[in-house]
């Protein structure tokens, strides 16, 4: 009897002991994991560049007080702004960002870092083969002003006129050599502000068939806002406030051009 109580003490021993050897081996194997798993977090460093988006629009500029969907926002803009960088071999800035979601597509808005975000602001857009771009709808921008703006002189015999011009879409990859090369490779939209007093508004109807055809001719695809500005208000006009002169009581005549080019 008193071996059989003996085996039974050894047995309780036995499985006592195997129970706290487990109970510390499966909390070893947990603090293991959960070491493991904090070195393995990777630690994101932020650049120049994204303290200074960061500082920007009023977030921190330690990337550990930022959420991980603010740390995926300032890593995408920096990729996004490196790769066009590297496309185009010229600096570019951030001037606005919208992150993916159910109703919009994720995309970057930037501009050369020595224009105006006002003016030359593009969209960089993440797709499945890399990134794409409207850059060269900025790029075109001034050299395209230039060439609707003497077609305008000619066809309103004037001087007296302002045309800002905005590139909408272009087969173009550099800005040309030639302005015949705009010819079937750009589409724009053209807001073209006449002094009312330096023409014959009895002839608008001349002027803007004229201008029609030269723009028919030479293959551009657009539209064309034709407004003849009361006296004095030329003057005034620029490329940040001419919207503001659309108004009825700043012109005496407005028409609008529509040129649609067939394909070829």
């Amino acid at each position: 009897m008193k071996i059989v109580k003996k085996i039974m003490i050894i047995g309780t021993v036995l499985i006592i002991g195997i129970m706290v050897c487990s109970c510390r081996v499966k909390k070893n194997n947990s603090d293991e994991s959960k070491n493991i798993t904090l070195k393995s977090k990777p630690e994101i460093v932020l650049n120049e560049r994204q303290k200074e988006i960061l500082e920007e629009v009023g977030l921190p500029t330690d990337a550990e007080k930022l959420d991980s969907s603010q740390q995926e926002a300032i890593i995408a803009i920096d990729e996004m702004l490196t790769a066009v960088e590297k496309k185009y071999n010229r600096s570019f800035s951030y001037s606005g960002y919208v992150e993916q979601g159910p109703l919009e597509s994720e995309y970057l808005m930037a501009y050369p870092s020595d224009g105006n975000p006002r003016t030359d602001s593009f969209e960089v857009r993440k797709t499945d083969n890399g990134y794409e771009d409207d850059y060269m709808n900025v790029a075109l921008h001034k050299g395209f002003n230039e060439y609707i703006t003497k077609m305008v002189v000619e066809a309103f015999h004037t001087e007296q006129l302002k045309v800002y011009s905005k590139v909408t879409y272009t087969t173009l990859t550099e800005a040309p050599s030639d302005e015949k090369m705009y010819s079937g490779a750009v589409s724009g939209v053209n807001c073209i502000y006449v002094d009312g007093s330096a023409v014959d508004i009895e002839k608008m109807e001349n002027y803007i068939e004229d201008l029609k055809e030269k723009l028919y001719k030479s293959e551009i695809d657009c539209t064309c806002d034709v407004i003849y500005l009361k006296e004095n208000e030329i003057e005034s006009v620029d490329e940040f406030n001419y919207s503001e002169y659309t108004k009825p009581e700043c012109y005496i005549k407005r028409e609008q051009i529509i040129v649609n080019v067939p394909e070829k």
